[in-house]
């Protein structure tokens, strides 16, 4: 009901444009101000609307004005000072200069993580008018996907709108991904994982994001292992003052309603807040949601001196829905969903970070953080007890998370950067565990410590058509796990024989590359980097808490190791008047990798980890952008990639098994998308997905696969006139049923795997948007 309100409103308003709006043209080219060479994928966008284009392989741009709205336009690029020009004679070709040298204003903060398109890493980039083409309120994995070669993702609801969201990048888990905003950590430091479900519509907030597939460079927080993500917030300055209203109904009953006010720069002070509303009863049965969240960014931008503070809070309620489904089952019911109705968590995070830059010419700056990370609350597991009565065991964690970091930057121009920082930080954590309804009786509860301090150094240089790269990061990492003592003596151990060790890893991670720029449209570029990567909590006890199972694995502190992988990239990149992409091949060498093989033991966890001694992904991604027409664009991405494991025996087997691939992980992925702009108001797009087939298990059971998929969405966004604009989403078009997670399971429980699981992803569905604003 709320998608055939939000649809109708949405063709009337429509309509009445038609008849409102007519085309001015703004065209030019963007240029590096040093080099005067020009600039491709930079973002041109009409100011105070969401019309926008992004200049082709030459820098060139043509954006039919909204006549309605101001005439000026506003360019922007990663690593460059934006610039705004008022368009006094539409038609007329501009030539637009941005300057590099040090960055000033809020990208400041972001530096730090991130490379330039010219470095010899892979890297994707995607700016706040792509993101804001793709985002009705969902988790910014989802929006990943499309632009990013390598994603792939899931949706515990089914919605891919709310509720959990995870996604794998090259194959491997969120645990592995390095996340940051405005470079502080967004990673649970001991589990690793982020959770977007505790501060929902987080896309909403975002300036542009930045994705480094394989080891890439340093960074704060985990180990950037399989890769890293950073998120830079949206720039309050180059906003004039403005209100905005956003909502978002559709299938399964969703809604989001988002305001959102921003004050613009006055007199050097700006602030930017936004509140969120979401709930869903989720495609799948019982995995609704309710949540809501609250961002805010402010602060003082000088000449010289910037401070800011950026902060958010979120709160949901979800109802449970992350067991794999038995595929006789889903073909009874799709929608089906084996946790229990009863089984619904609550999840709050908060997140506040204080900044201070300083610009000390236009050569050097510096960029400095204090920041904190909070989370809590409840994790129900339900199931029948020994006399058949429901029991539910509901598991609570609290998190805090201290931190500091600072980095010094020096630029020369486009010949020569240089920069180095520190970052250190405490994270405390309390895990504990009680049985419904006595919620209140403690029957479980333990402590963990993790601290680090990191300092990394880079620099690039540049020779005439070369540009060289290095980068070296040293990492030192203690992780203390103190655990419950009464419960272990409960369980029979001696109190005199509990030791449990401090564990300490240190990682040296070097990373260094070279990119030969043939023409200056061409350009070949080869790197080098090594990271390791210290177990999860998880990783160690492979459990919830410390019991007498597992007590002598966690009290030995090699147990479980660090693990470590080699990653080589290479690569081109090129461009020409209506074509530029990129195409890069990969090969990651692992040592130790971290896996779920180890003993299956009593106490009901899931499985104990073991390293593994020897495996590798390698492969080919490829980006695209062809405009064969003004308005007609074609862009997507690829990946081919192998996995290989060299043996390994599974816990308990006494079997040992060769040559085999990793989970989760597709020979095949590829998305295309088409772009048309019927007027200067109205954007159509469809867009095609493929997932290929890939195994549930390691020893590759071939009745225990991942089906391949291929899923068509359709979308259609208009500027109605320069304060209102809407989209309708149409997902599935084809109505596939199809799946992106999944994991064998035991149907008969006697201790076999024989059926596969899987994660149902949503049937044909609609979303539809209006934008409000003032």
């Amino acid at each position: 009901m709320q998608a055939t309100k939000l649809l109708t409103v949405f063709v009337l308003l429509l309509c009445s444009a038609a008849t409102q709006l007519s085309a001015q043209v703004a065209t030019g080219t963007v240029y590096d101000s040093d080099s005067g060479e020009p600039i491709p994928g930079a973002t041109v966008t009409q100011l105070h609307t969401q019309n926008g284009t992004v200049t082709n392989s030459e820098g060139e741009f043509r954006l039919e004005l909204l006549s309605t709205a101001e005439q000026a336009i506003e360019v922007r690029f990663v690593g460059y000072q934006p610039s705004r020009l008022q368009i006094e004679t539409p038609g007329q070709p501009l030539e637009i200069y941005l300057q590099q040298g040090a960055v000033w204003g809020d990208e400041i903060f972001v530096e730090g993580v991130r490379v330039s398109e010219r470095a010899p890493f892979t890297q994707t980039t995607v700016e706040r008018a792509r993101l804001e083409q793709d985002n009705v309120g969902q988790d910014p994995i989802y929006t990943l996907e499309r632009f990013t070669p390598s994603i792939l993702t899931h949706s515990d609801s089914g919605t891919r709108f709310a509720n959990y969201g995870y996604m794998r990048l090259r194959g491997m888990d969120q645990t592995r991904i390095n996340m940051t905003l405005n470079g502080i950590p967004l990673n649970d430091m001991i589990d690793q994982g982020v959770f977007f479900s505790n501060f929902n519509d987080f896309g909403n907030s975002i300036q542009s994001v930045q994705v480094q597939r394989g080891v890439g460079t340093s960074t704060n927080g985990t180990a950037s292992y399989a890769g890293s993500v950073n998120f830079e917030s949206k720039n309050i300055t180059m906003d004039d003052p403005s209100g905005e209203v956003k909502l978002t109904g559709g299938a399964f009953n969703s809604y989001r309603l988002s305001t959102e006010v921003n004050t613009g720069s006055i007199n050097n002070f700006g602030l930017q807040t936004r509140f969120t509303q979401t709930e869903s009863d989720g495609y799948r049965n019982h995995s609704g949601t309710e949540s809501r969240s609250f961002f805010l960014s402010g602060g003082y931008f000088g000449s010289t001196n910037i401070f800011k503070v950026t902060a958010f809070t979120g709160y949901t309620f979800n109802e449970l829905a992350y067991d794999p489904v038995p595929i006789q089952l889903i073909r009874e019911n799709p929608r089906a969903n084996t946790i229990s109705v009863h089984d619904e968590d609550n999840f709050g995070q908060q997140f506040l970070q204080f900044q201070y830059g300083r610009s000390f010419s236009d050569r050097l700056s510096l960029a400095s953080s204090l920041y904190y990370g909070g989370a809590g609350g409840d994790f129900p597991v339900g199931f029948p007890g020994d006399d058949g009565e429901f029991v539910q065991q509901v598991f609570s964690l609290f998190n805090d998370h201290y931190g500091l970091l600072s980095s010094l930057q020096y630029t020369d121009g486009d010949r020569f950067e240089l920069s180095g920082g520190i970052h250190a930080y405490r994270f405390d954590r309390v895990n504990e565990e009680t049985f419904n309804p006595e919620s209140a009786d403690l029957f479980y509860s333990d402590q963990s410590q993790k601290d680090e301090l990191s300092a990394f150094a880079k620099a690039s240089y540049r020779m005439g058509d070369v540009e060289l790269y290095g980068d070296l990061q040293l990492r030192s990492v203690w992780l203390e796990l103190n655990p419950d003592t009464q419960f272990l003596v409960n369980g029979g151990v001696a109190a005199s024989t509990i030791d449990v060790p401090v564990r300490q890893w240190t990682f040296l991670n070097p990373k260094a590359g070279v990119t030969w720029f043939v023409t200056d449209r061409f350009d070949i570029y080869g790197s080098f980097g090594r990271s390791g990567r210290e177990p999860t909590r998880q990783d160690i006890l492979g459990a919830t808490n410390i019991n007498p199972g597992n007590l002598d694995v966690v009290s030995d502190r090699s147990s479980v190791r660090a693990e470590y992988v080699n990653n080589v990239e290479g690569g081109v990149r090129f461009r020409s008047a209506s074509l530029s992409g990129k195409l890069n091949g990969f090969y990651m060498q692992f040592e130790n990798e971290i896996s779920p093989t180890g003993d299956f033991i009593p106490e009901g966890f899931i499985q104990l980890r073991e390293n593994i001694d020897e495996s590798y992904r390698a492969g080919i991604e490829a980006e695209w952008l062809w405009m064969p027409m003004n308005r007609l664009s074609l862009s997507g991405n690829a990946t081919w990639m192998q996995t290989r494991i060299s043996e390994f025996s599974p816990g308990g087997s006494g079997q040992v098994f060769t040559d085999r691939q990793s989970i989760l992980s597709p020979e095949w992925l590829a998305n295309g998308t088409i772009n048309y702009m019927f007027y200067d108001f109205l954007n159509v797009s469809l867009t095609g997905r493929y997932i290929g087939e890939a195994y549930l298990e390691l020893t590759n059971r071939d009745d225990l696969t991942l089906p391949s998929s291929f899923i068509t969405n359709f979308g259609v966004d208009a500027t109605i006139s320069r304060n209102i604009s809407a989209s309708i989403k149409l997902h599935n078009v084809f109505d596939e049923l199809y799946y992106t997670n999944g994991a064998p399971v035991d149907t008969n429980f006697d201790g076999t795997f024989d059926s596969p699981g899987y994660i149902v992803q949503p049937p044909r569905h609609l979303f539809a948007e209006l934008t409000i604003r003032f």
